[in-house]
């Protein structure tokens, strides 16, 4: 801590002005008096006190000589620090020469030894390419099987006519509509048809509830056969699709015939796909005249056209 200076018209007023400064008590400060006050001859002019005071420092700790003590042990100190001398080591006169004879054996040996591991991975190499042609030609006999069995278990046409049968006919119970309900396979197709009076209600507008139990009745084969079921479904109800069968066959071939008088093409209704196939079928029997599907989802329908070609 620095030495601070203060004065005062007493030595203890120089104190408490010096303890005011430092902010210590007076048992932690540390002080020298320079000069004393004093008053001049007839008290005319009064001469001040002057200390200088300082924090009183801490106790350090003593400082130990860490130099040796004597001449001696210095020297010890530096021979056991210096590095030590390393030896040369020649070399012993043991030691045996290479003789040309013998690296010779050795090297036909280890030449012998390479043929010889070449030759076993060589086999072994063939070993596993004959057991992986032989693993593949099992593997494809296994899938030739395999599609043989899926093909074996596909839903034929008789079991898919019998349980649209029962389907249809449960449902028609339910709707307090009473029909007979037969089957019949025609084409590769399984035509299921429910026969009777005031079935009106089963074929809905348009036929579209019709269209909807066709649809019921495709989603329970697709999952009672695991997607694995041969041909295609039919069901009508009242004979509606073979009314509309013949209906939409008979005005195909009108619109086609006017498109012929006046050689403007006609675009039909919208309709789902069944039906439109039933147009292209009836229209392509006749000369001069062509069809063609135009529209996406709903506004699918069938556009009849002259045939340029």
């Amino acid at each position: 801590m620095e030495w601070i200076e203060t004065t005062g018209s007493t030595v203890d007023e120089a104190k408490d002005r010096a303890l005011d400064r430092l902010g210590i008590a007076e048992d932690d400060m540390q002080f020298e008096v320079i000069e004393e006050g004093s008053n001049s001859l007839f008290r005319l002019k009064r001469k001040e006190a002057r200390l200088r005071a300082r924090v009183k420092p801490l106790n350090t700790r003593p400082k130990f000589d860490r130099r040796p003590r004597n001449k001696k042990q210095g020297r010890s100190a530096k021979n056991n620090n210096a590095p030590e001398k390393v030896k040369n080591n020649k070399p012993s006169k043991n030691v045996k020469k290479d003789n040309p004879r013998e690296n010779n054996k050795k090297n036909v040996n280890n030449n012998k030894t390479d043929k010889n591991a070449a030759n076993t991975r060589k086999k072994r190499d063939t070993d596993i390419k004959s057991t992986k042609k032989g693993s593949s030609k099992t593997d494809s006999g296994a899938r030739s099987r395999g599609k043989e069995t899926v093909e074996k278990n596909k839903m034929n046409l008789e079991e898919q006519a019998e349980i649209t049968e029962d389907f249809v006919s449960g449902l028609l119970e339910r709707m307090d509509l009473q029909a007979r309900v037969v089957s019949s396979i025609e084409d590769n197709r399984a035509v299921v048809q429910a026969q009777g009076l005031n079935l009106g209600l089963a074929i809905g507008p348009r036929g579209e509830t019709v269209r909807a139990i066709t649809q019921l009745a495709h989603t329970m084969i697709q999952r009672l056969s695991d997607g694995e079921a041969e041909g295609k479904l039919t069901v009508d109800i009242g004979g509606y699709r073979e009314r509309r069968r013949t209906f939409l066959a008979e005005f195909a071939v009108n619109q086609a015939n006017e498109v012929i008088e006046d050689g403007n093409s006609v675009a039909l209704d919208p309709m789902n796909a069944s039906d439109r196939k039933v147009v292209h079928d009836a229209v392509s029997d006749i000369e001069g005249v062509t069809t063609r599907s135009e529209g996406s989802d709903y506004d699918r329908h069938v556009v009849i056209t002259v045939d340029e070609t």
